[in-house]
């Protein structure tokens, strides 16, 4: 079975299906002949040099952005797909979205939320085409403060499909880039600007901002594995608080309404345990004790102003520190619970918002086409619902969206092995002394295994306590002291550390073991069966 049949199976497994149903396609038909555009109600922003800027595989666009300056402040107009419009209450479309619940994303392929006749034509904000969208029009200060904005219904039209390196070589190049002449370039830089201000604004200082290697997982035209690898630009961050910003103010804005009039969505997060932040801070203490770091910036304190978005800012991201950042910012994430999708608000930890939902998908999420709906009814640019239907509409999207997470995160994992053996298995063709060694970061020790984030590409490898205590010839190996330290059971002995650097070696489809870790005896992998030691 090739990869992307294995991916189908695990689609088809979770009852994820490609096709739709024929009512959904009549609808979607009826639509194309009717579109929309010429609705007297929608303001005409086509004048306006938009552009959507995504990775290079996206075709369901659901965001364009234009910024201008107004002296040295800025007017943020980012406009989103109108997908409410199309997905209303009653049709088959919409009861086939809440089925689905959200888009799901393979190496290879996806399995839309929507017909790809909308989600890649009619709804998506395509270049050169006239689109409906909802536009959050926001004036910032010159510090990024929001000073006030407006949700306008209009009729855009995007100037190009970009993606995030097309506008990294712009800022590298101003002059030389061929972005360099075109009527949104200036729109670009102060999109980067207006990021920047909002990364470093007052009210973003409790976002915590991790450390985390980029991988995207794709196939090549004969079906083998291609990881694209590389850190998160400047862009990408600023589109990021771009799409953070909106999805805030969306939440203000159902949060200030009438409860009996409207019914809102808000994605939440709860902040980490007490007691699991207690855990970090003791695991802290004990990497800068054992390695004799200095406090500043090693040593984390609860206490401390900055928080813990400080304290993981402050860690150096180069240098001699730098893998044992990364692995603390991992443990860090480790932190997190999950975020969910509930009728009431609360703060989303992982953003840094005291309310926040989910505006700037809605042709992925069902519950963004219903945060549209609402937003719309409370701004009186649509007709409301029946309470009560609306209301059951409400817990049915959230049952949906939770769902789709659920899932999400289930195919995530089967994929990750199934990318992790894809990697591994043709090492095994080879004798054991010359299957390649890959180097990586200690990032984790916690149960029976070793978490390992390779280097090239960056995936995680998971090396379990009995392949490694056999390889190190029977050794009984367990973790200790909050996971700083992989230990022989009942010895002082250190095999690895949080952080260390290790080389792995493939010893089957989807397992591996550390060659020589820095902790372990002179030729204790050759007496295992290893082969010779290797520098």
């Amino acid at each position: 079975m090739t990869l992307i049949e294995e991916f189908r199976a695990l689609a088809r497994a979770e009852g994820l299906e490609e096709a739709f149903p024929p009512a959904v396609l009549a609808e979607v038909e009826r639509l194309r002949a009717a579109p929309g555009l010429d609705d007297p109600a929608l303001a005409d922003l086509r004048a306006l040099p938009f552009v959507t800027i995504d990775g290079p595989l996206t075709r369901d666009l659901d965001q364009a952005v234009y910024v201008e300056p107004r002296g040295d402040r800025y007017r943020l107009l980012y406009a989103i797909a109108d997908a409410a419009y199309y997905v209303a209450p009653g049709t088959a479309l919409l009861a086939e979205a809440l089925r689905r619940g959200a888009s799901f994303y393979f190496p290879g392929f996806s399995i839309p939320m929507l017909p790809r006749a909308l989600s890649e034509g009619l709804v998506s904000l395509n270049a050169d085409c006239d689109r409906r969208a909802l536009v959050f029009d926001v004036a910032l200060d010159a510090a990024g403060g929001i000073e006030r904005f407006v949700l306008t219904r209009a009729r855009i039209r995007s100037r190009q499909k970009l993606t995030f390196d097309d506008v990294e070589g712009l800022l590298a190049d101003p002059k030389g880039s061929p972005l360099a002449r075109a009527p949104f370039a200036g729109s670009l830089r102060r999109l980067c600007e207006v990021g920047d201000k909002r990364v470093h604004h007052e009210d973003r200082k409790q976002m915590v901002r991790f450390q985390r290697a980029e991988a995207e997982v794709s196939l090549a035209p004969d079906g083998s594995l291609v990881v694209a690898e590389g850190p998160r630009g400047r862009v990408e961050l600023a589109n990021e608080q771009v799409s953070i910003l909106c999805n805030a103010l969306g939440a203000r804005l159902l949060a200030e309404s009438d409860p009996a009039q409207i019914q809102p969505i808000y994605r939440v997060h709860a902040p980490p345990e007490p007691e699991r932040v207690a855990t970090f801070e003791r695991l802290v203490g004990r990497v800068a004790k054992a390695r004799g770091l200095p406090d500043d910036p090693w040593l984390y304190r609860r206490a401390a102003e900055a928080g813990l978005a400080g304290y993981l800012e402050a860690l150096p991201s180069t240098g001699p520190g730098a893998r044992l950042a990364r692995a603390l910012h991992r443990q860090a994430m480790l932190l997190n619970g999950r975020s969910v999708f509930q009728a009431e608000p609360s703060a989303h930890f992982g953003v840094g918002e005291a309310i926040y939902a989910r505006f700037t998908a809605p042709m992925r999420e069902m519950v963004g086409v219903f945060c549209h709906k609402e937003a719309l009814e409370r701004l009186g640019k649509q007709r409301s619902r029946p309470r009560a239907e609306d209301e059951a509409l409400r817990t049915a999207v959230i049952e949906a969206a939770n769902r789709s997470k659920d899932i999400q995160r289930r195919l995530a994992r089967e994929v990750d092995r199934r990318v992790v053996r894809a990697l591994l298995e043709p090492d095994l063709a080879r004798p054991v002394a010359e299957r390649p060694l890959r180097r990586g970061t200690v990032m984790g020790i916690a149960g029976s295994k070793v978490h390992v984030l390779l280097d090239h590409p960056p995936i995680d490898v998971k090396v379990a306590l009995r392949d490694q205590g056999a390889e190190l010839g029977g050794a009984w190996l367990e973790g200790v002291d909050e996971g700083e330290k992989l230990v022989v059971k009942g010895k002082t002995r250190i095999i690895c550390r949080l952080g260390d650097e290790v080389n792995l070696r493939a010893i089957g489809p989807d397992a591996a073991v550390m060659v020589d870790p820095p902790g372990s005896p002179e030729g204790a992998s050759t007496r295992a069966g290893g082969g010779p030691r290797r520098p």
